[in-house]
């Protein structure tokens, strides 16, 4: 699961590079635009059932067919929402109140054609994880990216930024075709009640509105920038450096999938969660530390040898976000422990309270000093973002401690 997932991660990263060097740099900004709004319009989408079908859906007590109820109940779930958000998102483009762009606010409404697909491929592969089944896709899976890339290259290469936009949703459609095929969930299906929808929601609240805070946040720079910056090359560096942070968020995203399940197996056993944990994390933190190291050094040799100076303004963006990432990622590992715990909403308020805390200071970072302000502003986010879930996490870790004495 784990080497399937990451190569996956890692075809669609090259696929992006290769955009990079098809297109011009205004276009990697308008790209990383539609990237970082559709994040958000897929979290509020799935209204965070992926999380909750990851943590019910791996636990040993629940009979299959309850499994598959409560998977079927979140289906339902994100293609109501889904209706929802494209109807807010044509709204939004309607008036223009997506961007001060044109182009990002004609075409977005056509990039959020694929975000059902993508909150349906989320949950799908939740499931997968959570039944430990990964494996049984994962050579089709990682068959139907590539076909995916293929398709987005060819039409990014053919029609450009608009060959981008529909080469997303044909990806998507075959990758959400593919995952149904095999998933087992008919008799479930049959069989949801109200009470799947509360089991589910009991977790996914805080998740939904915990991960939609904490995209809100993550992507801040992106969404102020789409305001206050006129300068769409300038923004296209940036954009093309976040693309390259994209690259490094593998490794957080797909030991955060990988150690949840395991979390959630281990959490009724105290003693050996936490030495599990503390192991991870150890590891975790040597293997961020290191690549942070690597990236710093080697990514702009390369990034000057591939694309021939093309975007060699990118460059100290990009370090300066690793930096960012690597401050941010440190307590990637603290989530998905504290999920498994059922402490869903720690992980809401942690981000709950770095929103409202930075908010103010990216606006005015951004708006007085533009694509250096969103650096500043993103260094300081991840600062904040730290000391807050450490603080966090040493009070419910002494909770749980004294739970566990008695």
């Amino acid at each position: 699961m784990f080497s399937a997932n990451s190569l996956i991660h890692l075809i669609e990263f090259g696929s992006q590079l290769f955009i990079a060097w098809i297109l011009i740099s205004d276009d990697i900004g308008r790209i990383k635009s539609f990237q970082s709004f559709a994040a958000i319009a897929v979290v509020i989408s799935g209204f965070g059932f992926n999380t909750s079908v990851l943590k019910l859906c791996s636990e040993k007590k629940t009979s299959f067919l309850e499994k598959q109820a409560l998977f079927s109940s979140a289906i339902k779930v994100t293609l109501a929402g889904s209706v929802l958000v494209f109807i807010l998102v044509f709204i939004c483009s309607k008036f223009n109140l997506i961007s001060n762009d044109t182009i990002v606010n004609r075409l977005f409404v056509y990039y959020a054609l694929s975000v059902p697909l993508v909150a349906l491929n989320n949950l799908m592969i939740a499931y997968y994880q959570s039944l430990k089944a990964f494996k049984k896709v994962s050579i089709l899976l990682v068959f139907a990216r590539i076909i995916h890339v293929a398709v987005i290259i060819g039409l990014t290469y053919l029609y450009g930024l608009n060959g981008f936009v529909v080469g997303i949703i044909i990806g998507f459609l075959l990758s959400s075709i593919l995952l149904f095929s095999k998933a087992e969930f008919k008799e479930g299906w049959k069989i949801t009640e109200a009470s799947h929808y509360k089991k589910n929601w009991e977790l996914a609240k805080f998740a939904f509105l915990g991960n939609g805070v904490n995209m809100i946040t993550l992507y801040l720079d992106v969404f102020l920038l789409n305001h206050f910056v006129s300068d769409p090359e300038e923004f296209g560096y940036y954009g093309f450096a976040l693309t390259l942070i994209a690259g490094l968020r593998i490794v957080t995203t797909t030991v955060q999938q990988f150690v949840t399940p395991f979390f959630s197996e281990f959490s009724s056993n105290y003693e050996q969660s936490m030495k599990a944990f503390k192991r991870a994390n150890r590891i975790f933190l040597l293997v961020i530390t290191g690549t942070a190291i690597l990236a710093i050094l080697i990514v702009p040799f390369v990034v000057q040898f591939v694309f021939a100076g093309k975007y060699d303004n990118s460059i100290y963006y990009f370090q300066a976000l690793t930096v960012a990432w690597l401050i941010r990622s440190s307590v990637s590992l603290k989530g998905p422990f504290l999920l498994a715990y059922g402490y869903m909403n720690v992980n809401f308020y942690n981000v709950l309270i770095v929103f409202f805390i930075s908010i103010i200071p990216a606006w005015y970072l951004i708006d007085t000093y533009a694509i250096i302000g969103a650096i500043y502003s993103q260094l300081f986010i991840s600062i904040l973002l730290v000391i807050v879930v450490q603080l966090s996490f040493s009070r419910v870790m002494r909770k749980i401690r004294l739970e566990n004495k008695k």
